[in-house]
């Protein structure tokens, strides 16, 4: 029987950069992101006795063997851990674009996971673990609003969690598109070689911990101006420890964003976040939204978000 989920992507604000187990994914340091209501992926999963491999049909195409590769890896990490015998047909409609910095493989991961194991009845902690397997960022997208992945030492102890706080209302997300194709490098390669080689590496996740503790306050306040400020920040030491090891995302257009937020900050609480990818967040509140568009809007697509909900079945 197809079972079909689906899962939003979020966004760190406390970002995720290196992992200290790559197998597993488990991380240097605890990351905290928002989940987007506006992208998402929606993945359908039906066990098939009589198939000898599984078949991964991505938004209506069969999907590349490299691609196809990740899923299936997860897939067996999935038979094996939870005593599958089949093979399965997957479907999967990702509504954000791919390898461009908007979390689409968190999304995807997160789906995948519960699509896969609805039967099991597995908790959202179990599938945070679970999911985190795909890709690390997936462990967030398990749940909405702000969530705290949990950087734990192995497999049992690194998970997500929501934090336990109000829906802040008034709080958006502007996602600019400098560029919606696929970026230069993955991510997974960068923050491996940033890990790895960068001379600024240990400090960044050493100041990771503290903006952690700084954006939780923030949040619990609700106070734009610490949440920008500490989000901006991180996002600016993550770009840097990778520069140092001779790699980027910035654009032309990515830094002609980021110089409009710095002008626009002396007149309005507005500020950025960026992944792996030229794409820009800006961080405000609902009441200058209109502003920002009046300014961005004929140059670049923006895209309203707010808090968006933890993954469903469809």
């Amino acid at each position: 029987m197809k079972k079909t989920v689906r899962a939003h992507t979020n966004i760190a604000l406390i970002k995720y950069w290196g992992k200290q187990n790559k197998e597993l994914k488990i991380p240097f340091n605890d990351s905290l992101s928002l989940t987007l209501d506006k992208f998402y992926t929606d993945t359908s999963v039906e066990y098939d006795e009589n198939l000898k491999e599984d078949i991964f049909i991505l938004d209506g195409k069969p999907a590349s063997s490299s691609v196809s590769k990740r899923v299936f890896w997860f897939m067996d990490q999935i038979r094996n851990k939870f005593n599958i015998q089949s093979y399965a047909r997957i479907e999967s409609f990702n509504h954000v674009p791919k390898e461009a910095g908007l979390a689409s493989s968190a999304s995807a991961f997160a789906a995948l996971a519960k699509a896969a194991t609805l039967d099991l009845n597995l908790s959202n902690q179990e599938l945070s673990q679970l999911a985190r397997l795909g890709s690390g960022s997936a462990s967030r997208s398990i749940y909405g609003g702000f969530v705290r992945w949990h950087k734990g030492n192995n497999d049992e102890t690194s998970f997500a969690k929501p934090l336990d706080v109000p829906v802040w209302e008034d709080l958006r997300m502007l996602v600019c598109i400098v560029n919606d194709q696929s970026k230069p490098f993955s991510s997974s390669y960068a923050m491996d070689k940033t890990s790895d080689d960068s001379v600024y590496y240990p400090a960044w996740v050493k100041q990771s911990a503290i903006d952690m503790e700084g954006m939780i306050s923030a949040i619990n306040k609700q106070s734009i101006t610490e949440l920008g400020e500490i989000a901006q920040s991180n996002a600016l030491r993550m770009h840097a420890s990778l520069m140092a090891v001779n790699m980027w995302y910035f654009e032309p257009d990515t830094l002609k964003v980021m110089n409009y937020v710095r002008d626009k900050q002396k007149e309005i609480p507005v500020y950025f976040t960026m992944d792996a990818g030229p794409n820009v967040k800006l961080l405000t509140l609902k009441k200058y939204v209109d502003e920002i568009k009046k300014d961005l809007g004929d140059q670049f697509e923006l895209i309203e978000c707010h808090s968006g909900v933890g993954a469903y079945v469809l």
